[in-house]
């Protein structure tokens, strides 16, 4: 005779899945009906299925209390099972305590209650029965009613505890510790949980430094999944279905107002990625992520993405006096607003580029000055150096005066001890450049980037100029379209004869 193990019911009209299971014959009269019938919140059938086994269990462990002989409870277990009542007290009002007044009232009907055992079973004799029940404990008469004192002592306490923090005081319980961890009789052994997502990231993550790539990226994949996780409730992988990971990037979108761009270029993209690496290792079968898309509309673009003659001006200009004027800004931090966007108006290089460069990063080859920019001294895109040469109008203002007289090390900023702090310090002074921009300088058009929008007025500069993109591309560190474009070099001399055909920004 094969025996049908109960299994969630999906509602037909809703698709909402259900838990329904029959009550035992012989507990139906102390049970109060014949069929447990409980939404189990879903229509997922994976999380349905879940759901499903937790509630199961709790109504057998119900069975079991009520089919079970009544047995003393020693006092500690009876103090530990009151515990119970504080913590529910405690956490259904953990953010927003009520009124003062309201807790006043109720620890004076508390008290009042504590004297009278007809109001004590009144009020706690159905919250004590509800706790035995889950756990499937059946006690007898003398430590039910023990209990229930204890039940009445725990929310004395814990209505204390509330009318403080309706004072405003959230301070610790000194007293929450008296109550002993709940430990049942018996635990019943749970199966080993599956992979996790957190196993799936340490594997992405190995793979990825183990290619010699940013550790950045490892923490920004890391906050990725946090927010993926934070939203499931777990990181069960095998409870993750296309459609969770479709709605998280729609909940994303409207409740967290993100972009589609950062959502699906980011967010999205980072848990592709770390699924694809799981999935070419053979560590799951089928990948959740691979069919979850995001349409992100066609930016409205109303400007150029550049800096304008007028706002290049305008920035220099007040680079030119960052040590004139008054302000609190750390040295390092003026040194980099006084010299970053002259660098980057032109080189074409990113900010953060710039900000990691140290003293030794320059060098003179065939009399002509040049900057490396490479991954020795943080991150780059791609993973890849190239020397860009010093364009003789930054030679004449003083660049390199500024680059001999430095101390060796990081120009920009004062350095760190390992890769992550040094990332993290030339990222703090790219962006304290992009405040000042705003704040200082006074370009404030929120349509353009205050750091990265010259790497696009030099690309439009060096098309006007005849520059070929070829070498445009070797100057601003684009990586080659194609793998023939990755042989060969430039030397100085030929990105020195393209560079200085970008155009001196004249003040006159």
């Amino acid at each position: 005779m094969t025996l049908n193990m109960p299994s969630p019911v999906k509602d037909p009209k809703s698709g909402i899945y259900y838990i329904r299971v029959r009550v035992p014959a012989d507990l139906t009269s102390s049970f109060g009906r014949a069929e447990v019938s409980k939404s189990l919140r879903t229509r997922e059938t994976a999380l349905a299925k879940e759901r499903f086994a937790a509630e199961y269990a709790a109504i057998q462990r119900r069975w079991r209390a009520l089919r079970a002989a009544p047995e003393p409870l020693p006092l500690k277990r009876i103090v530990s099972l009151a515990g119970r009542v504080y913590q529910r007290l405690m956490e259904s009002l953990d953010n927003e305590p009520g009124e003062s007044v309201i807790w006043q009232q109720v620890s004076r009907l508390n008290k009042e209650a504590a004297g009278n055992e007809r109001a004590l079973e009144q009020w706690y004799g159905p919250i004590v029965d509800e706790i035995l029940l889950e756990e499937g404990i059946a006690v007898d008469q003398t430590s039910r009613w023990r209990l229930i004192v204890e039940a009445q002592r725990a929310w004395e306490q814990a209505t204390e505890q509330m009318q403080r923090r309706s004072e405003g005081d959230f301070s610790p319980d000194p007293m929450a510790n008296r109550f002993p961890e709940w430990q049942p009789e018996s635990t019943p052994s749970t199966p080993s949980p599956g992979l996790t997502l957190s196993d799936l990231f340490q594997r992405w993550k190995k793979e990825h430094l183990a290619n010699g790539k940013s550790e950045n990226t490892v923490k920004d994949f890391a906050q990725k999944l946090d927010t993926l996780k934070d939203y499931l409730g777990h990181e069960d992988v095998e409870r993750i279905s296309p459609r969770e990971i479709s709605e998280w990037t729609e909940y994303l979108r409207h409740e967290k107002a993100l972009t589609a761009k950062t959502v699906g270029g980011k967010y999205l993209a980072a848990v592709k990625t770390v699924f694809q690496v799981a999935r070419s290792k053979f560590l799951i079968e089928n990948d959740p992520a691979k069919e979850v898309s995001i349409t992100i509309p066609r930016r409205v673009k109303s400007r150029s993405s550049g800096f304008t003659e007028i706002e290049a001006k305008k920035i220099l200009s007040a680079a030119d006096k960052v040590f004139e004027l008054p302000s609190n800004m750390a040295h390092h931090n003026k040194l980099a607003c006084r010299w970053v966007p002259w660098i980057c108006a032109y080189t074409g290089a990113r900010a953060g580029e710039i900000t990691q460069l140290r003293k030794e990063d320059f060098s003179v080859v065939n009399g002509i000055p040049q900057l490396a920019i490479t991954p020795e001294a943080g991150s780059v895109k791609a993973g890849l150096y190239r020397n860009v040469p010093v364009h003789p109008h930054l030679q004449e203002i003083g660049l390199l005066d500024f680059i001999r007289d430095a101390k060796n090390g990081y120009l920009f900023h004062i350095g760190g001890a390992t890769k992550a702090e040094l990332g993290k310090r030339s990222g703090n002074a790219r962006d304290k450049i992009a405040i000042w921009v705003r704040d200082t300088a006074g370009i404030t058009d929120e349509r353009i980037q205050p750091n990265h929008a010259w790497r696009h007025r030099f690309r439009t500069l060096g098309l006007n100029a005849d520059i070929a993109p070829e070498y445009l591309g070797a100057i601003q560190g684009h990586a080659g379209r194609t793998a023939g474009e990755s042989y060969g070099e430039y030397t100085t001399e030929t990105l020195f004869r393209e560079i200085c055909k970008i155009p001196r920004v004249a003040f006159n």
